[in-house]
């Protein structure tokens, strides 16, 4: 079973509870969380997380490979500052250039589990321990990770209306950028975006 503190069907920390039944619940969180770091809320505008620390092991040079080009797209972007000095430095100055784009905030678990209730897609640069555990906990408030390859997320397959995450190739930071892409391009589609959200909710 997993841990009821990481299930927003149950959590107290988050501002509106949810299910896989009342997934548009979620919605609230979004607003109120955008409203609370002083982001823009736009339920249009897929709100991207990255919750685990800024260091090497967990390849965030190559994050920093794509991050310009991320933020030119019509996206907002959240994330817990903890971690390297270069990488802290890269995402405040990053946050500072694109003012109203970036929020960071602290990394407690309270503001962690009420980022995962308010996100729409959370980028996964590398399969390390801590980026995994950070993509499944995601999973379960209905974030839909951007991976390389593993087990737990299946790649979205439009076609079938199936899967419950976006795949790229591995230490690719450009496949990860063309992945997030074609994440945004299925937000777009509320009702198809609700189904893979659901999937990802049922990792247990």
């Amino acid at each position: 079973m997993a841990d009821n503190r990481f299930n927003p069907a149950y959590d107290n920390k988050i501002f509106q509870k949810y299910s896989k039944k009342t997934i548009e619940n979620k919605g609230e969180n979004k607003r109120l969380f955008c409203e609370e770091v002083g982001l823009p809320y736009n339920k249009k505008v897929p709100l991207i997380c990255i919750t685990y620390p800024l260091t090497d092991p967990n390849n965030l040079g190559m994050l920093m490979d794509v991050m310009n080009g991320i933020v030119e797209q019509p996206v907002e972007i959240v994330l817990t500052g903890i971690g390297t000095a270069k990488y802290q430095k890269f995402f405040t100055d990053l946050a500072e250039k694109d003012g109203g784009k970036i929020a960071i905030v602290d990394s407690a678990e309270d503001e962690k589990r009420k980022i995962y209730a308010a996100a729409d897609i959370i980028l996964i640069p590398t399969l390390s321990e801590e980026c995994v555990e950070e993509a499944k906990q995601a999973m379960r408030y209905g974030v839909i990770p951007v991976i390389p390859p593993q087990a737990f997320a299946e790649d979205y397959n439009p076609n079938l209306e199936k899967g419950s995450a976006f795949i790229y190739l591995k230490d690719s930071p450009w496949s990860l950028f063309a992945t997030l892409i074609r994440a945004m391009e299925n937000f777009k589609f509320p009702y198809d975006w609700k189904n893979i959200q659901v999937a990802a909710m049922e990792l247990e």
